[in-house]
């Protein structure tokens, strides 16, 4: 699977770089950090939107996300009895945008996560006259997913090298999770969504850019089905609308300008 992302980021930046940009003409000189000015001259803006993000411009990025959970190194869980757990979670997203107007762009994202889970022991003390205890519970979870996004940017320098940015993203997830390995129950997760990603952009070179970009607010529609030994045992289907700050969310990424 990670070799099929591998390819598919390759061959963008490859079909990006052999396909001119026709949004501009070789006469007209680009000045990254210049004003843009609005139609409506006469309007009073509060703040000025500098170019940070050229008419024409293709752009090849891949965003990263990785955590890691252990309840020996965690403070909060020191008031559970007994507790031995680990976690870990990876996130990769290639994408690929042109910018159809100066700072916005259109592009697609493809993503891929893993995530694994093990709760090696665990003792819960109810009442202080009965113990339940709880030992080698284990949980794994990959997802395949692809979106279209629509980037807007706001560049706040004269030097067009920092900046804010939101992603009206949407998109279509498929995941797996299983409990218990090997004993043929599993549940498969399919997920159509419209997200909103704020975040913010640095440019350390003029071709090269940063961001960190988290998942604030999202409306879902959300199919779960349930196997046992391949059969389906059970489908439930819900809407779900949530705005949440979770750093599980939160992708870092860089991005290369063409």
């Amino acid at each position: 699977m990670m070799r099929t992302l591998v390819r598919i980021f390759a061959a963008c930046l490859l079909l990006m770089a052999a396909i001119p940009s026709y949004g501009q003409s070789s006469a007209d000189k680009v000045v990254l950090g210049s004003e843009i000015m609005p139609k409506d001259t006469t309007k009073t803006r509060r703040f000025k939107n500098h170019l940070i993000a050229p008419k024409g411009e293709w752009q090849c990025g891949l965003a990263v996300m990785y955590a890691d959970f252990d309840s020996s190194n965690s403070d909060y869980m020191l008031v559970m009895q007994g507790l031995t757990a680990r976690a870990s979670m990876l996130r990769i997203a290639p994408e690929a945008a042109y910018t159809f107007k100066e700072n916005h762009a259109i592009g697609m994202r493809f993503q891929y996560t893993k995530a694994g889970g093990m709760l090696d022991g665990l003792t819960a003390d109810l009442l202080g006259n009965m113990s339940l205890p709880v030992e080698n519970i284990g949980a794994s979870s990959l997802s395949m997913g692809a979106s279209i996004f629509q980037r807007t940017y706001v560049g706040v320098d004269k030097r067009g090298r920092f900046g804010i940015f939101w992603d009206y993203v949407l998109g279509y997830t498929r995941s797996k999770t299983q409990v218990a390995a090997n004993d043929g129950t599993y549940s498969l997760k399919e997920k159509g969504h419209l997200g909103f990603s704020p975040g913010i952009v640095y440019f350390p070179m003029n071709n090269i850019s940063v961001q960190a970009c988290i998942s604030l607010a999202e409306l879902s529609y959300n199919k779960v089905s349930a196997y046992e030994s391949g059969v389906v045992a059970g489908t439930r289907t819900a809407w779900k609308a949530q705005a949440s700050l979770n750093v599980l969310n939160l992708n870092f990424g860089l991005t290369i300008h063409l």
